[in-house]
């Protein structure tokens, strides 16, 4: 039976829920997979999901289903609710990537605690936003889990994944980077501007801007020279993916 706090909690969420803004039609579509108990809330997100020009091939209200759901329609991304009345959906990423492999699974939750987010990620989880985000910046933790990124804040990845520091923790961090964030590391140790990285990586100056800025958050460094003399410092050539070496 569902509590009146659940109600209400319920309610919140879905207060924040708007349909995301007139935005170009997403260059790929992508399979999802929606798994939440309050009813409500998973038609909500369904609508949202749609709107923004994905397609929602299977909802369901617990984890069982969700891994059924995955099996039959191999979905490419699931977005997964964290706590059920009698289950815990972070038992069920292992079982959805046993029966979908290529399914990306990304975690939904009003919590969004240190602990939690990193028993996500141990247990497989390729993302991790909370229910109190717009539908907007859930479509873009989905569409980073689909696209290989690690779809978690980036202040929050570093407080997750990175150890006290001390000598032997200072590159931990590197183990986590994208394929995106090598190549920008390697353009700022090739001392490029801006613009000129913008020009390498064929996107525009802005999105150049923030990968540097997810690189240095990630890395716990506050500019791009920091983020120069810690690799040149401490990582090896053996450190750099074979292509960027």
């Amino acid at each position: 039976m569902t509590t009146r706090s659940a109600v209400r909690h319920t309610g919140d969420v879905l207060e924040r829920i708007v349909m995301p803004p007139e935005r170009k039609p997403a260059s790929v579509v992508m399979r999802l997979l929606v798994c939440d108990d309050h009813e409500l809330l998973l038609d909500a997100l369904s609508m949202a999901l749609t709107v923004s020009g994905h397609t929602v091939v299977a909802t369901a209200i617990d984890p069982d289903g969700a891994v059924e759901a995955a099996r039959e329609q191999q979905p490419d991304v699931c977005l997964l609710d964290v706590n059920f009345p009698n289950d815990n959906g972070l038992k069920a990423i292992a079982r959805i990537h046993e029966v979908s492999p290529g399914t990306k699974v990304v975690m939904f939750s009003a919590s969004m605690s240190r602990g939690l987010v990193a028993d996500a990620i141990a247990e497989g989880a390729q993302g991790f936003v909370g229910k109190e985000r717009p539908v907007q910046a859930i479509i873009e933790a989905l569409e980073m889990a689909y696209q290989g990124h690690l779809a978690v804040d980036a202040h929050m990845l570093q407080q997750v994944l990175r150890p006290e520091a001390n000598n032997d923790g200072l590159l931990w961090m590197l183990k986590f980077l994208t394929e995106r964030e090598w190549e920008v590391m390697r353009c700022i140790m090739d001392g490029m501007s801006t613009d000129q990285m913008a020009d390498q990586l064929g996107v525009q100056p802005s999105t150049a801007r923030t990968h540097v800025q997810n690189l240095l958050t990630k890395l716990g460094v506050h500019s791009r020279l920091q983020a120069a003399a810690l690799i040149t410092a401490h990582a090896s050539e053996e450190t750099w993916p074979v292509h960027l070496r």
